[in-house]
């Protein structure tokens, strides 16, 4: 669309009010929608290369509130999607330096401090993001892409409770006991008094007692099933066997008693 132009939208029940409508708004069950909208003005876009340190700042604040909203109305997806957008546009080798090339010492002092305010402020956000990310992503039962997030939230923060502990929820989801048990403890090495850790490695460790327990019997039972011994024959099957420990050969030598067995 261009600047001054009006669009007509329908949105279709399924997508609207549904069968039950809004009687609020006297929307009637089963009825579209329709609007329409005038784009009266609009700002361009920077892209990720066009901006500096400070305004990709302010760019991941922005998305990152909209995540925030999206997650507490249950669309996660989209919420994850602006997560994303926050490590995207912050990543730790984009430089937070500005644009000017003066030669003035105070300047270049004053410069600094507010790169390094920059830097602070990007090293939060990142850590935001990544830990929403992994929030996100055991919401949609993604315990792979959860345990990445909390990998890469660590490394900015490796004593972060909130991620240790997501770490621990990702491998109970892939039922990776002993390692979600090692993530807990992992936590409570931080915060020892971390009640939802502590009710965390509980669950786990009786999970985990339960599962070898399962396991030992289920080996047991084939172990059982498959040791079988050969059956006795009795003594009329006894006599049919000969028995060639004493025999002789023509010369009146024994055979098979006392000589060693040679290979032909």
């Amino acid at each position: 669309m261009k600047k001054g132009e009006t669009a007509k939208i329908t949105v279709k029940s399924p997508y609207a009010y549904g069968n039950v409508g809004n009687a609020e708004l006297a929307v009637p069950g089963a009825a579209d929608l329709c609007y329409e909208l005038t784009l009266e003005n609009f700002e361009q876009a920077k892209y990720k290369y066009e901006m500096d340190g400070a305004e990709k700042i302010k760019f991941a604040e922005q998305v990152k509130e909209m995540g925030t909203q999206y997650f507490k109305e249950g669309k996660y997806d989209l919420a994850l999607k602006k997560y994303k957008l926050i490590t995207d546009y912050l990543e730790e080798d984009d430089g937070f330096d500005g644009d000017s090339d003066s030669d003035d010492a105070a300047k270049e002092e004053e410069k600094e401090a507010g790169d390094k305010v920059d830097e602070g402020k990007a090293r939060a956000l990142m850590l935001a993001g990544y830990s929403n990310q992994a929030l996100c992503y055991l919401k949609i039962g993604d315990g792979s892409g959860a345990l990445k997030a909390c990998k890469d939230a660590l490394q900015l923060e490796p004593t972060n409770v909130k991620c240790l502990f997501r770490k621990g929820q990702a491998a109970e989801m892939s039922q990776e006991w002993e390692e979600a048990i090692s993530h807990y403890r992992a936590v409570l090495a931080v915060d020892a008094k971390n009640t939802a850790a502590i009710n965390a490695m509980k669950v786990c460790t009786n999970k985990l007692r339960s599962f070898k327990a399962s396991q030992k019997k289920r080996y047991a039972n084939m172990f059982e099933r498959t040791n079988f011994k050969e059956p006795e024959r009795g003594p009329e099957e006894n006599k049919l066997k000969p028995d060639f420990s004493e025999s002789e050969d023509e010369e009146g030598e024994t055979v098979g008693s006392d000589k060693e067995e040679m290979a032909v």
